[in-house]
């Protein structure tokens, strides 16, 4: 079985587009227009720096500074720009990108912390798009106005820790087709192994049966969020959480409820992603020591990925062509999906299909794929094979996914050390 994410809680917003058209000016605003609405992020990296001197449409220099804010992981440069934008030029953006811009500094102040506000936010647009929506299409932001209210009172998250390199156990487990990395995680003196996962998108998520035994405080349920299907959990929080000498303040979990379909094949205890992974800066894996370290200081390098719904999304190279695949430590195995088939239709010509099973929250269910026997890539400064990679046909990845597939566990394994660097969005391998 393919054990799919326990999270796609922000697809809505991982897939919000822009689509605005302003009257450009100069040559300057006519080439960040074209970048803006390619939505390539490395090339609007690169290029905007020698155009934003010469911009005469000031609400195109905010676009930018917002994409590239949120997408390198600059949340606190984003948020001035998203707020002029929506204070001072709704008019220019229309009403579908307005929301755009609107959901996304909802999203942006949830992870700044400034909870209160992003429950406010999130609650103003649910309460324009459930007018007209099925509640499928904006449950992010009910995601994001549930967990804003009911931690508006808790401060935001704080890193502690020592000027030196922190080291950890690492444990390398088989599931299903893959594997899993776990990390020793200490909650209210209780030590568990957490999935290491940069597919988690926010929190952590743990099962009930954790929450229960290490006494997590639960305030607030019928939080939404998706796996397979939309579904609901509990919010729960506590004083801090460790890892080694990482003290992690005012964390904040995802409860899972049990479900005996999913349980019986895959049991945890609990996942921490992205909310830790952000303020640690870095993380380095060493397979070859049985590892995780926390440098004190990371380590510069060119970005290679960057964030989409707070999932990275990392540039590769196949077959001379740039890529971009999720890149989700979670996953037990790496796939790809219809995207990848569309762009590459000669890669899995003459291929079968199969029945494969894809699962995690919300149940279990059967979709075609064919498997590539090998997938030979560039990612990461090394040259890459994977071993029968699956090409998802129908179900969650037939059009869904916004990743054309992810690079697993299997993909982190093939190195002797890979570096994943949240400060400057870059991964690194040897």
């Amino acid at each position: 079985m393919k054990l799919s994410k326990l999270r796609r809680m922000l697809l809505l917003l991982a897939m919000l587009g822009w689509g605005f058209h302003t009257p450009a000016q100069t040559p300057a605003d006519l080439r960040l227009g074209e970048l803006l609405n390619g939505g390539d992020l490395f090339r609007l990296r690169d290029e905007y720096p020698r155009l934003r001197d010469s911009l005469s449409v000031g609400m195109l220099d905010l676009l930018a500074r917002s994409q590239l804010g949120v997408g390198f992981n600059r949340p606190e440069e984003a948020a001035p720009a998203l707020d002029s934008l929506l204070m001072f030029h709704q008019d220019a953006l229309g009403t579908e990108s307005t929301l755009s811009m609107a959901a996304l500094r909802a999203m942006n102040l949830l992870n700044l912390g400034l909870y209160a506000q992003a429950g406010a936010a999130a609650g103003d647009l649910v309460r324009v798009l459930e007018k007209s929506l099925p509640f499928e299409s904006y449950f992010g932001l009910v995601f994001i106005e549930r967990i804003g209210k009911a931690l508006a009172d808790v401060p935001a998250p704080r890193l502690e820790r020592l000027d030196r390199t922190v080291t950890v156990p690492m444990r390398y487990e088989a599931v299903g087709r893959g594997h899993h990395y776990y990390i020793p995680v200490e909650v209210n003196g209780q030590r568990r192994d957490f999935i290491f996962d940069t597919g988690c998108s926010f929190g952590c998520f743990v099962s009930e049966g954790y929450a229960r035994e290490v006494g997590l405080k639960v305030v607030a349920d019928s939080i939404p969020v998706s796996g397979m299907s939309v579904g609901f959990v509990k919010l729960a929080t506590a004083d801090s959480l460790r890892v080694g000498e990482l003290v992690y303040h005012h964390p904040f979990f995802l409860v899972a409820p049990p479900d005996p379909e999913v349980d019986a094949e895959f049991a945890f205890d609990g996942v921490i992603g992205y909310d830790l992974l952000r303020a640690v800066g870095e993380v380095e894996i060493d397979n070859e020591a049985g590892v995780f370290r926390f440098p004190a200081q990371p380590s510069d390098g060119e970005p290679d990925m960057y964030l989409s719904g707070n999932i990275p999304r990392v540039r590769i190279e196949y077959e001379g062509e740039p890529f971009e695949l999720g890149f989700d430590t979670g996953n037990v195995k790496s796939d790809l999906d219809s995207g990848f088939a569309q762009r590459f239709p000669e890669a899995v010509a003459g291929f079968a299909r199969h029945t494969t099973r894809r699962g995690g929250f919300g149940g279990i269910e059967e979709v075609e794929a064919m498997t590539l026997p090998e997938f030979r890539f560039r990612a990461a400064g090394r040259d890459i094979a994977l071993r029968d990679t699956e090409v998802i046909c129908t179900g969650p990845g037939d059009g869904a996914m916004p990743y054309n597939g992810s690079l697993g566990a299997d993909f982190v394994r093939t190195f002797r050390r890979l570096t994943i660097n949240y400060n400057r969005m870059f991964i690194r391998g040897e």
